[in-house]
C-alpha cells in the first residue's frame, strides 16, 4: 500500500505541477524550451537527452528529449523542432513542436530573437497499471483502461546574445488545455487536469582566461503557478573548447533541492557528450539512490559566416 499512495502521488505530481520535465545539462540544449534560440548559432545542431530520475525507485520519472535547430543560410531567421517523451508511472506525455525565430541587430555584436513554437502535446494514462485492492476509493478513481487527451501546444520566446553572453526569457504550455482523465461517457467535474504555463528565465556569460580556459556561470529559472519559483545555478570550467566539469545547484527560496556534478566531453567541436549526476536533498532522497542524465550532440557544418 506504501508504494501505492507514493505511485498517486508521482501521477498527481506529473499531470499537475512540474509537468515539463527538468534538465540539469540545460546549458546544452536551451532550444528544448526557448524557441527563440534557433537561428542564434551558425550552423545546426542536434541533442539527444536522456534523464532518469529517482534511481532505484520503481516506475519514477524517465525522459528522452530529441531536438535539431539551426539557422537558414540566407536569411536572419532559424528553425527547428523538438520530440519529448516522458513517463512517470502509468502516466505518460508525448509532446511534439516546430520552432520558428527571427534573428535581427540591436547594436555591436548584439543580436536579439523572437521565437514561436506549434505542436501538440498528449497525456495517456494506463488504468491497468493500477494494482489497487477491490472496493477501495483508490480503485474507484483508477479505472482500469488506457486513456489519452491530445491538445494543441504552443510557446515562445526572446532570446538576446553576443559571443560573451546571452540572456532569455520564454514561455511553455501558453493555451492552458484542461486534460480529462476519464473513460469515454464517464466524465465527471474533478477528472481533469489543467495544463499550466511554465515561464523560464536563463542567462549566462563566459569569461576567458589564460591558457585556454573559460569560466561559464549560468542560471535557469522557471515559474508555474501553485509551486515555488525554482532556480538552477551552474558553473562549469571548459578546457580548450574539448573537456569540461562543473557543478550545479537546484534550489527555491524555501530548500536546497538537487546538488549536481556534471561533466562533458566535446570532440573537435562535432561530436559532444555530456553526464550529470543529481544528488537529492528533498524528502525523496529516502527512497532514491539519485538522479542520472546523459546529453549526446552533435554540431553540423557552419551554413552561416561567422558574425
Amino acid at each position: 500500500m506504501k508504494y501505492i499512495i507514493i505511485l498517486i502521488l508521482m501521477v498527481s505530481w506529473s499531470v499537475s505541477a512540474q509537468q515539463i520535465p527538468l534538465s540539469t545539462i540545460f546549458v546544452e540544449n536551451p532550444f528544448a524550451f526557448n524557441p527563440a534560440v534557433a537561428g542564434s548559432d551558425n550552423g545546426f545542431k542536434a541533442r539527444i537527452n536522456s534523464r532518469l530520475q529517482w534511481l532505484g525507485f520503481g516506475d519514477g520519472p524517465f525522459s528522452n528529449t530529441l531536438s535539431a535547430y539551426g539557422p537558414h543560410a540566407a536569411r536572419n531567421i532559424g528553425y527547428g523542432g523538438n520530440l519529448l517523451i516522458d513517463r512517470t508511472g502509468p502516466v505518460s506525455m508525448l509532446k511534439v513542436n516546430g520552432g520558428f525565430a527571427a534573428n535581427f541587430d540591436i547594436g555591436s555584436d548584439i543580436r536579439a530573437s523572437l521565437g514561436l513554437s506549434l505542436g501538440i502535446i498528449q497525456y495517456r494514462a494506463d488504468g491497468t497499471q493500477f494494482d489497487l485492492p477491490d472496493n477501495t476509493i483508490e480503485d474507484k478513481k483508477a479505472p482500469k483502461v488506457s486513456m489519452s487527451n491530445t491538445k494543441p501546444d504552443a510557446g515562445t520566446g526572446i532570446f538576446i546574445y553576443h559571443y560573451d553572453w546571452y540572456v532569455g526569457f520564454s514561455a511553455q504550455q501558453l493555451f492552458s488545455n484542461t486534460i480529462k482523465f476519464s473513460p469515454e461517457g464517464e466524465y465527471k467535474s474533478g477528472d481533469e487536469n489543467r495544463l499550466k504555463t511554465h515561464f523560464y528565465g536563463h542567462a549566462a556569460y563566459r569569461f576567458t582566461m589564460v591558457n585556454k580556459f573559460v569560466i561559464e556561470p549560468t542560471i535557469l529559472m522557471r515559474m508555474v503557478s501553485s509551486i515555488p519559483l525554482q532556480m538552477d545555478f551552474c558553473g562549469r570550467v571548459i578546457y580548450d573548447h574539448t573537456f569540461w566539469g562543473g557543478i550545479s545547484a537546484r534550489n527555491t527560496f524555501e530548500s536546497l533541492d538537487d546538488l549536481s556534478l556534471i561533466f562533458g566531453y566535446i570532440h573537435e567541436r562535432r561530436l559532444s557528450v555530456s553526464i550529470a549526476y543529481d544528488f537529492s536533498f528533498a524528502k525523496i532522497r529516502k527512497y532514491t539512490a539519485g538522479t542520472i542524465e546523459l546529453v549526446i550532440g552533435y554540431n553540423f557544418d557552419e551554413v552561416k559566416k561567422r558574425r
